[in-house]
C-alpha cells in the first residue's frame, strides 16, 4: 500500500504506531499516529508477560511505540491494543516504514518550498500518480537514485524534475542493498485473494533484523518485490525466501506462483 493511502478505520490484527498520553493504574490511553483522531486503551494485562508492578516501567506519557490491534469501535473511533503481541519483526518494519515515510514527506515538502508549488499541487503531480500505479512513493526515490532519472510516467515540468533528483539524493541515503523482482501469484479458488494476501502478509514477516520487505500490487496478477540487506548475498536470499513462501502458501491453496524478472 502507497504511503499516503489513508483507510478510515484500523483493523485487527494490524500494527500501528502509537503515543502513550495518559497512564492509569490497569493500563494507558494511546493516541494513534496511523489514524488521526482514533484513541487506544491498552490493558496492563496486554503489555508484558511478565507481573507488572509499575506500568511506567514499560510506558511513559509522550512515548511512541508499536503495538498491535485486539478490538476496534468504529463509532466512538477507540481500538483495544496490546503491546506484548507485537513480534520482534513487525515491530522492526514498522519503525522502518514510519521513517521512510517522514523521509518521503520531508522530500515533498521541500520540494514545495523550493519550487513555489503549493503541496496540494505536489500531490497531484507525485503522489497521486504513484498511488495509482500502486506503488510506494519510497521505492519510486530509490528508483530515481538508482537511475538518476524521473519515471516517464511521471509528468513534471524540467525545472522540477532536476530538483527532485535533487532532494531524494540529498535527503535519502542508501545504506543497504536494495533488490526488485516482479512476483506472479494467481489463486482461482472462491476465497483465492484472501490465499494471496494471506500469503503476502507471511512473506513480509521474513524481513530479520535490519532487514526490509515490500511486496506491493502493480496489478493482479503481478506484484512488486522489493527487498534491502546488508549484503547483496543477504538480499538475494531474502527475495528468495520471501518469494518461496508466498509462492508455497499459494499453491497449497490450489493457486500458482512465480518470481520473474521486472517488467
Amino acid at each position: 500500500m502507497a504511503e499516503f493511502v489513508e483507510k478510515e478505520a484500523p483493523s485487527i490484527g494490524e500494527v500501528v504506531v502509537g503515543v502513550v498520553k495518559e497512564i492509569e493504574r490497569f493500563g494507558a490511553y494511546v493516541e494513534l499516529v496511523d489514524y488521526p483522531g482514533w484513541e487506544g486503551f491498552i490493558h496492563i494485562s496486554e503489555i508484558s508477560l511478565k507481573w507488572i508492578r509499575n506500568i511506567r516501567d514499560y510506558l511513559r506519557e509522550g512515548q511512541k511505540e508499536v503495538f498491535k490491534i485486539l478490538r476496534t469501535n468504529p463509532h466512538l473511533r477507540q481500538v483495544d491494543l496490546s503491546l506484548r503481541r507485537v513480534e520482534k519483526n513487525e515491530r522492526e518494519q514498522k519503525i522502518i516504514e514510519l521513517k521512510r515515510k517522514q523521509k518521503v514527506q520531508r522530500v515533498l515538502n521541500l520540494l514545495s518550498e523550493r519550487t513555489g508549488i503549493r503541496k496540494e499541487e505536489i500531490k497531484k503531480m507525485i503522489v497521486e500518480p504513484v498511488m495509482q500505479k500502486g506503488l510506494e512513493l519510497y521505492d519510486v526515490f530509490i528508483d530515481i537514485i538508482e537511475n538518476e532519472s524521473i519515471p516517464e510516467w511521471l509528468k513534471l515540468e524540467d525545472d522540477v524534475r532536476v530538483k527532485l533528483i535533487e532532494l531524494v539524493k540529498q535527503e535519502i541515503k542508501m545504506k543497504k542493498v536494495s533488490l526488485k523482482k516482479d512476483l506472479i501469484l494467481t489463486c482461482k479458488t472462491g476465497d483465492g485473494v484472501e490465499h494471496i494476501r494471506r500469503a503476502i502478509a507471511e512473506g513480509l514477516k521474513i524481513a530479520g533484523r535490519g532487514e526490509y520487505v515490500s511486496i506491493t500490487t502493480k496489478g493482479s496478477p503481478r506484484y512488486l518485490l522489493r527487498v534491502e540487506a546488508d549484503t547483496e548475498e543477504r538480499a538475494r536470499e531474502l527475495l528468495r525466501e520471501v518469494a518461496e513462501k508466498c509462492i508455497n502458501i499459494v499453491r497449497e491453496c490450489g493457486g500458482q506462483g512465480e518470481l520473474v524478472e521486472k517488467s
